[in-house]
C-alpha cells in the first residue's frame, strides 16, 4: 500500500537492500552534484519533453527532488507531480526542500501503484529505470498508469556506460542494476503496445521516449 510516511511496505519487488543503500547515501546525495548546473541541465532538457502546465506527471525515484522541482517550474497552478522513491531518507530531504501542494509525495516502490489506471499524462523515469526490478512488469504498469496519449521518458543525463561502471562500483545493493541498451527497452514498451518516439544512447545520455496511442 502507498504511504505518505513511514517505512516502506517491503515484498520482492522494493529490493530492501535496495532501499537500505540509497537511505544511507540521501544525505549526503545533493552535495555530490553541482546542482547549479544539474538545474540548468534539468531545465534545458524538460524543454523538449512537451510537459503541459496542467498536467499530471508521476516522477519516479524523485530521489531528493531535484526533478520534481524542475518539473514544478513548468507547471501551472492546475499541474501536479506525484513523486514516489523506495528510499524514506530521500523523501525527507526531498519535502524539506520542496513545499509545494502541487506534489504528492509518496514512500514506496512504484510497483505498489498497480491496479491505478488512467492517472497520469506523463511519467518520467530519471536515473531509476536500473533499479526496477522487472523492466517487463514496469511496463505494464506504467500502460495502466498512463491516460491515453499520456507519455513515458526513461531518462539518464550520462551515458549508459557511465550508468552502468557507476553501478558496478557501488554496493552490492545495486551492482548488478545494469541499464539496457535503449534499442532493447524500446522494444520492450513497443512490444507492450507504445509508439516509440524517440532513442537517445550515446556518450550524451539516454533517452527512450514511447507513447500510449491507444487505451
Amino acid at each position: 500500500m502507498l504511504t505518505l510516511t513511514g517505512k516502506v511496505n517491503m515484498c520482492d519487488c522494493c529490493q530492501p537492500s535496495c532501499a537500505l543503500f540509497f537511505d544511507s547515501i540521501a544525505p549526503t546525495w545533493d552535495s555530490e552534484a553541482d546542482l547549479e548546473s544539474l538545474n540548468v541541465k534539468l531545465d534545458e532538457e524538460l524543454e523538449y519533453f512537451g510537459i503541459k502546465p496542467d498536467e499530471h506527471v508521476l516522477d519516479v525515484g524523485c530521489g531528493t527532488g531535484n526533478l520534481t522541482a524542475a518539473i514544478l517550474r513548468r507547471l501551472s497552478h492546475a499541474g501536479r507531480i506525484t513523486a514516489v522513491d523506495i528510499s524514506s531518507r530521500m523523501i525527507e530531504i526531498a519535502r524539506g526542500k520542496i513545499h509545494d501542494s502541487r506534489v504528492q509525495w509518496k514512500c514506496d516502490a512504484v510497483e505498489h501503484m498497480d491496479g491505478l489506471k488512467d492517472l497520469y499524462d506523463s511519467i518520467i523515469c530519471y536515473s531509476v529505470w536500473p533499479h526496477l526490478k522487472n523492466p517487463q512488469k514496469a511496463g505494464w504498469l506504467f500502460w495502466d498508469l498512463l491516460k491515453t496519449g499520456g507519455k513515458l521518458s526513461i531518462w539518464h543525463l550520462i551515458s549508459r556506460e557511465a550508468v552502468n561502471k557507476i553501478h558496478r562500483e557501488a554496493s552490492e545493493a545495486v551492482n548488478n542494476h545494469i541499464l539496457a541498451p535503449a534499442n532493447e527497452t524500446a522494444s520492450m514498451l513497443r512490444q507492450e503496445g507504445f509508439s516509440i518516439e524517440e532513442i537517445r544512447d550515446d556518450d550524451t545520455g539516454y533517452l527512450v521516449t514511447a507513447r500510449k496511442t491507444r487505451s
